[in-house]
């Protein structure tokens, strides 16, 4: 009985551990049930409205700049969505945030004549209280390609 009682308690684990899924946009979270948006008659979740916000104002980037977004879809639903047209930035990722996909209407600072986009105002106003620190700290974990010679 013990034996069936373990088994039991295993697998609802590794089934409850093999469905959570990782946020595409904010990684390392969870997708929460409640937070999807709906592209081409399908639901894609995300951890938390900020996402669903960011994924809705640029859904063609995104699918385009992230992996686990651009297999959710077919090729025609792509081409439909107009990611073939879609110039991804150099960089991807917040410079505070990193665990964190920017598009191109995220917000931006222009620092040492180029752009740097952010994930959001907050990460904007903590660049703003030492730019020098953290574009070196950015820059040398390749956060920002766009300074690369």
């Amino acid at each position: 009985m013990k034996i069936i009682l373990s088994s039991f308690l295993f697998l609802l684990l590794f089934n409850f551990s093999a469905s959570a899924e990782e946020c595409a946009i904010m990684l390392g979270d969870e997708v929460d049930p409640e937070e999807f948006s709906e592209s081409t008659g399908k639901k894609i979740y995300f951890c938390c409205g900020s996402c669903v916000k960011a994924f809705d104002g640029a859904a063609a980037y995104y699918i385009k700049a992230v992996p686990a977004l651009a297999e959710k879809f077919t090729e025609a639903e792509m081409k439909e969505l107009g990611v073939d047209k879609i110039k991804l930035l150099d960089q991807r990722v917040c410079p505070i945030y990193p665990e964190r996909f920017i598009n191109p209407n995220s917000k931006t600072i222009e620092y040492k004549g180029k752009t740097i986009y952010f994930w959001s105002s907050s990460a904007q106003r903590r660049w703003k209280r030492d730019p020098d620190a953290y574009f070196k700290e950015a820059f040398e974990k390749g956060h920002l390609p766009q300074y690369k010679s």
